[in-house]
């Protein structure tokens, strides 16, 4: 009994392990397949060029590389094409054209470089050219006559004077030939001078010191009096006597002055 139980207990494990291998195949051949497509998926998704061979991979890189290259070697041609043309259209490099064109007017290029050399010396010129300085070097007695002056006794007093009161009397003497304007200090000099017709030192400095329009501070004022004591007696405008000046009306420049500024 035993030998016949024992027999059916191995015919039955035979039975299940039977079982279990027949089923135990299908599923690992699921699985095999399953993984297969997923490597397939994962193929499919990558880029293209990854699945290519590599000998086709190796032609595509050598064609881009000529093809850059050739495109270099166009664009280098283009540019020498262009000059090419430029050289060809300009009209000097054609003997022909040059000779046919003898009888008209210049190149309007050489026309303008003349138009800029003329234009680049005429502001030079202009630039280089110093504004006329007034001297009394060329003037002759004539002058002086006009102005009411004794070329000897003139000389005598410009030569007195201080630097600034040398530099006044040109300005006013030049102002009297025509030239430009004199210095304010001047003209409110000689106002108060003209309304006057004495001044002093003191006085001149309080004119310019109490002028409505520009009231003169102290130093400035002292210094511009101190000098009109030596501006006013050498161009015949006043007569000084010690440290008073009288007015001299009959003076041109003291005429030309009140005609101009309006006074009297």
């Amino acid at each position: 009994m035993g030998n016949i139980n024992n027999a059916v207990k191995n015919d039955e494990l035979d039975e299940l392990t039977a079982m279990l291998q027949s089923l135990d195949k299908p599923v690992t051949k699921a699985v095999k397949a399953s993984d297969v497509e997923k490597i397939e998926d994962l193929l499919a998704g990558l880029d293209d060029d990854i699945s290519k061979p590599v000998s086709m991979i190796a032609d595509e890189v050598i064609n881009e590389k000529s093809l850059g290259n050739m495109n270099e070697e166009l664009e280098k041609l283009e540019i020498e094409g262009e000059s090419v043309s430029v050289i060809a259209a300009d009209p000097t490099n054609n003997e022909g054209s040059s000779q046919s064109n003898n009888t008209d007017s210049p190149p309007l290029l050489e026309a303008s470089k003349d138009t800029l050399k003329l234009k680049s010396k005429g502001e030079k010129s202009n630039r280089t050219s110093p504004r006329s300085r007034f001297t009394l070097e060329d003037k002759d007695d004539s002058f002086y006559l006009s102005a009411g002056l004794n070329n000897d006794v003139f000389s005598k007093d410009f030569e007195k004077a201080p630097v600034k009161a040398k530099d006044k009397i040109l300005n006013l003497l030049n102002w009297f030939n025509g030239g430009p304007e004199i210095s304010i200090y001047t003209i409110i000099a000689m106002r108060h001078l003209i309304d006057a017709k004495t001044a002093t030192s003191n006085s001149i400095k309080l004119a310019l010191m109490s002028h409505p329009d520009k009231p003169y501070p102290l130093s400035t004022a002292s210094t511009q009096a101190g000098q009109m004591m030596a501006v006013f007696p050498a161009t015949g405008i006043a007569t000084r006597e010690g440290g008073n000046l009288t007015l001299n009306e009959e003076s041109p420049i003291v005429k030309k002055f009140v005609a101009e500024y309006s006074i009297g």
